[in-house]
């Protein structure tokens, strides 16, 4: 009886799979893909994601594990020491802090933590009744907000700037009421600095304190220093999508010493830090102590952390130079102030006059329908999300929503590609440039759409 050929190569089709991916993703690609029919009308993507998949969150982690988290995770299971004392979380904290050229540190569960314990900290307020106002980009992930009115802090919503969508100075200073103004939170968004020469100077102007929220901006430098140091306190996150990540987790830093011994103290259910007993709580607090095993993570992870972000800058600004003559989607303004982008995300504006008058979400199915892994930007402004809707109808007083035409734009043209597509390779970089420019080009054929930029 002949023995079929389906036998022998059984055992080695995933062997030939890779060989056969490796292979084709070296082959010239056939320039149907990028100049013929749109993939979602049937025609031939310009990247086949099944054949060349995008860098996934999970990019390097194995070597992680087999690089020491594997030891140190039983290491940490055998010690006992689980928690406290935390010698890992400590050990982190200082990493970090001196990283973003801070005195002090302390690492939490969540970035929220990190935020809603600065403004405790730094306005020294127990959050049993009201503690004044903030003030907060209307465009912007929903924790900005949620931070300081989790401690009782009233809420400013004001406008950013239409370049860069960060919080914009002037708007800032119009919105300051005395006596009821207390600190200015200024987002870091997509990794990019808010202007903070120019938002110290308004704060120093006024007597405010101010609070950076630098969830997105890990490594990220203004001219005048690191963000996390060109405020009185700062809060970075380490969620699963960050750029450096324990899955969850938050970073406080600070170089006062008296808000730091407060945070302390907030994050620890009101111990000191230094002479404390177990029983003893000399301040309101709560438990915001994170695991040994996130800060086992951490440590693993930042070794590589600058390496990783050099990849993250120099395929990042590839992409700008790419998208020169992309008139559909437009990228961020780079504020001159910005010495180094923290590439959390390459956000872009979306100009539906070259997108032959689709809508935003038409337009990225299409887009990603040629394998570019793009997304749309929050769905609303803060002041737009039906939870901050409903409490301001409870709690009024609680709430100020100034003009904020920009934001509110922004919220429907925003898009982005996530900081780990940005570790692959200059193809990469070329695939996403390529299948963008084959949409537009095709919207815009036979006179549909707008007029391209010479």
């Amino acid at each position: 009886m002949a023995t079929t050929p389906s036998k022998f190569l059984g055992p080695m089709r995933p062997l030939l799979r890779g060989i056969a991916r490796a292979t084709l993703g070296r082959l010239p690609p056939p320039a149907s893909r990028l100049t013929g029919k749109l993939a979602k009308e049937g025609g031939t993507p310009v990247r086949d994601t099944r054949l060349r998949p995008w860098q996934g969150l999970q990019a390097g982690h194995a070597e992680d594990w087999e690089g020491g988290l594997r030891d140190e995770f039983r290491r940490i299971l055998n010690s006992g020491t689980e928690g406290l004392p935390q010698p890992l979380a400590t050990k982190f904290a200082q990493q970090w802090a001196e990283f973003c050229g801070c005195r002090y540190g302390l690492l939490m569960p969540h970035g929220t933590d990190a935020l809603r314990i600065a403004l405790a900290a730094v306005l020294d307020h127990d959050g049993l009744d009201y503690g004044g106002e903030i003030i907060v980009p209307n465009f912007s992930f929903i924790a900005s907000a949620t931070a300081a009115l989790d401690r009782r802090f009233g809420v400013a919503f004001v406008d950013v700037d239409p370049g860069t969508l960060l919080l914009d100075p002037a708007c800032v200073e119009e919105a300051i009421v005395p006596g009821k103004t207390r600190a200015i939170m200024p987002v870091h968004l997509f990794g990019q600095p808010a202007d903070m020469t120019a938002l110290r100077a308004i704060a120093d102007r006024h007597g405010l304190k101010i609070i950076e929220d630098a969830a997105q901006a890990h490594g990220a430098v203004w001219q005048d220093g690191p963000v996390g140091s060109l405020s009185d306190a700062a809060g970075f996150s380490f969620q699963s999508q960050k750029n450096l990540s324990s899955g969850e987790g938050g970073a406080f830093v600070t170089n006062d010493e008296q808000v730091f011994e407060r945070a302390y103290m907030i994050h620890n259910v009101g111990r000191e830090r230094i002479g404390g007993g177990r029983w003893e709580h000399v301040s309101l607090g709560w438990n915001c102590r994170p695991t040994e095993y996130q800060a086992a993570v951490l440590l693993q992870r930042f070794k590589s952390f600058e390496r990783q972000q050099a990849i993250r800058m120099k395929n990042f600004l590839r992409l700008r130079e790419l998208m020169t003559d992309v008139s559909s989607l437009v990228p961020l303004t780079l504020n001159p102030g910005t010495r180094r982008h923290g590439v959390h995300m390459f956000a872009v504006r979306y100009n539906p006059e070259f997108g032959g008058g689709r809508s935003l979400e038409e337009f990225l199915e299409l887009v990603r329908a040629e394998g570019v892994p793009i997304y749309r930007c929050f769905a609303s402004t803060i002041a737009g999300q039906l939870a901050i809707k409903k409490l301001m109808q409870t709690r009024p007083e609680y709430f100020r929503l100034l003009d904020t035409p920009v934001a509110d734009q922004a919220a429907e043209d925003s898009a982005y590609i996530p900081q780990q597509i940005f570790l692959g390779s200059d193809e990469d970089m070329e695939d996403i440039a390529a299948g963008i420019r084959k949409v537009e080009r095709s919207l815009t054929a036979n006179g549909i759409g707008g007029r391209r930029k010479p």
